[in-house]
């Protein structure tokens, strides 16, 4: 493909913010080129795919497909697929057409450098130990800067196919995780989401998430730190207190329920019970008054009977929490709940979404009352280009447009009532 100057360089990210970060740092180790929309022309087309349902393999496949049309059209264009797509379904992709690489998990962050022409080995995920650490400046076209400081799990639910996609538990250095943050502070940030695979088992020698969290707020350019999903039980362990005192941090704790009955979370691997959710529920509460809680539930387990449906509606309807996620389960190959009995039909996953999601609705118009109520203040950073109307997601995970005019990236704090909700 002929080009007056750079080459162009297009990359679309599927799942996680793992993913973006890693896409990010994708993007940095090319160096001078141009970014593209995946949907213009370009030399090379990346696909960062997720395995985490049957949509996003969907999704993934469609991508690839659309790449491999641009690659039929002009045979110089590269097509590149990594992610956790890719890690598991290596046969698949290949014979989708003719995909110049296909990328591990453990080696993404080097896609530049294989397609220079350093050898592409394909390695089992499962046989990586190291935690692999590029730095990068600039997160795409996001405003708030997604850092990656844990990869993998060894939890292994019975419906979770992302340990096998993502291996063994494993963290960065807590020095590169400062340097990192810095990095992304010196570049205008200043909002870190702090992500991972299971970000609640980073442990770096004595170093644990708290002292991260502890170490970035030292940083006075960064003006919050929010965290990405985490087990309740790694949470509860402790954490919570360790962060209590941390002004910076977000009041924001997105933890992965997926069921209210502990017939299911037993069934499903999940290592608590609800008491244990309940009492997570009243100690944020104690130390966050206004937080915002939100869950990440699953309809439609394999034996989830009517029963234990509404055994987890009813724990819901019963928690201040401010949201749910909410999911249909999706058969993972070789994951245990692959193959369990008692699988739920599609028509009845859908309902038990439909009403979670109405009671999400709900709980999180409740939540804005509240916080109009109490007039919060509420932090952010502005992820508008139109100074004239910015907007933010705040620090407590309800989407404002705040007064005035701000640039783009500029951190902003504004009072409840002084701000217009956003419900998506």
């Amino acid at each position: 493909m002929k080009h007056l100057t750079k080459p162009r360089l297009a990359i679309s990210t599927l799942g996680c913010k793992t993913n973006f970060y890693e896409s990010a740092a994708i993007a940095e180790r090319f160096g001078d080129v141009e970014l593209v929309k995946f949907t213009e022309d370009a030399d090379v087309y990346i696909i960062n795919t997720c395995t985490v349902t049957n949509r996003t393999d969907y999704k993934s496949r469609n991508l690839i497909r659309k790449a491999l049309a641009k690659k039929a059209d002009n045979p110089e264009v590269k097509v590149v697929v990594t992610g956790c797509f890719a890690q598991r379904s290596l046969s698949e992709i290949q014979a989708l057409g003719p995909v110049d690489l296909v990328v591990d998990n453990q080696s993404k962050l080097d896609i530049a450098e294989i397609i220079a022409g350093r050898e592409n080995h394909f390695t089992d995920i499962m046989e990586a130990r190291d935690f692999v650490y590029r730095p990068v400046s600039s997160m795409l076209s996001h405003t708030r800067a997604f850092q990656k400081i844990q990869d993998g799990c060894d939890f292994y639910c019975a419906y979770c196919a992302v340990p096998y996609a993502r291996g063994h538990s494993r963290s960065a250095r807590y020095e590169d995780v400062i340097a990192q943050a810095r990095l992304f502070a010196d570049n205008g940030f200043r909002e870190i989401v702090l992500g991972g695979v299971n970000l609640g088992l980073y442990r770096d020698e004595k170093k644990n998430l708290a002292d991260v969290v502890r170490g970035i707020a030292e940083i006075d350019e960064i003006k919050l730190i929010r965290l990405s999903s985490i087990e309740p039980q790694l949470l509860f362990d402790d954490l919570l207190y360790n962060l209590s005192d941390v002004a910076k941090l977000c009041p924001h704790f997105h933890i992965p329920l997926q069921s209210g009955s502990d017939v299911i979370l037993k069934s499903m691997g999940r290592r608590y019970d609800t008491i244990l959710i309940r009492n997570l529920v009243s100690e944020i509460l104690a130390i966050y008054p206004d937080a915002a809680i939100g869950f990440d539930t699953i309809c439609g387990f394999p034996g989830e009977n009517d029963e234990f449906f509404m055994e987890t509606h009813d724990l819901l309807n019963s928690l201040p929490i401010a949201y749910l996620h909410v999911f249909s389960y999706s058969k993972r190959k070789g994951t245990r709940a692959d193959q369990m009995p008692n699988q739920v039909p599609a028509d009845i996953k859908n309902q038990r979404s439909l009403a979670l999601t109405q009671l999400s609705r709900e709980k999180t118009h409740k939540y804005m009352k509240k916080l109009k109520e109490l007039n919060i203040r509420l932090r952010g950073i502005n992820e508008s280009d139109d100074p004239a109307s910015p907007e933010t997601l705040s620090d407590h995970y309800l989407r404002v447009k705040p007064p005035g005019n701000h640039a783009q990236g500029e951190y902003l704090e504004a009072s409840a009532l002084e701000c217009e909700f956003v419900l998506e």
